[in-house]
């Protein structure tokens, strides 16, 4: 978590197929306490696309400049998982929550809230995720984060995974808060296997 100005407040959390990581306190509202990571069944990859507004084309980019620096392949965009990340932000944004999705998507997934009346750039949003690599340890996961707990480097270590090779983000806004979903196929946070 971190805070931009005294009215705003940031909280992340970080998901692969259900089982949720966060890495700050709990935000003042309803969230479920996080499982532990699991291994996932295979599904299908999904189809490549374009982004298809400047905020994707930048979601997009920010996450492939990171993988970039820990050596991954560059995701590529697809939007079926957009379309995903945008139906549960909308929720997320009309109920007042803030909290994984429940369902067995198959996906790996990561969240973002911000507010206080300001406007977030798609660059600090993912930086929020990408702040976390200076826990972040190189194993075998879960045993990846330098405070023994990898929740605090959940969000990071999604976004590098080398097998991952699809996002699919969206940001939703109501009032002052804004909502960013992030979907990835197939997940990270895997046990047993490393980030790269």
């Amino acid at each position: 978590m971190s805070t931009q100005g005294p009215a705003a407040w940031l909280a992340a959390l970080a998901v692969t197929v259900g089982a949720a990581a966060c890495a700050a306190a709990p935000p003042p509202f309803p969230t479920s306490p996080p499982p532990q990571a699991r291994t996932v069944q295979p599904v299908p990859p999904p189809r490549s696309t374009a982004p298809s507004t400047e905020i994707e084309t930048r979601l997009l980019a920010a996450h492939n400049v990171e993988r970039a620096r820990a050596g991954t392949p560059p995701l590529r965009w697809a939007d079926s998982l957009e379309a995903e990340a945008r139906a549960w932000a909308r929720q997320l944004i009309a109920s007042d929550r803030f909290a994984h999705d429940p369902a067995l998507h198959g996906h790996g997934e990561n969240l973002w809230t911000g507010w206080g009346g300001r406007v977030w750039t798609p660059e600090e949003m993912i930086g929020e995720w990408i702040a976390e690599k200076a826990d972040y340890r190189h194993g075998v996961f879960p045993d990846v984060s330098r405070t023994g707990d990898w929740n605090a480097v959940g969000h990071y270590t999604q976004l590098i995974w080398r097998d991952t090779t699809h996002v699919g983000c969206a940001v939703e806004t109501r009032g002052d808060r804004s909502v960013l979903a992030c979907r990835y196929a197939p997940p990270g946070n895997i046990d047993g296997r490393t980030a790269y």
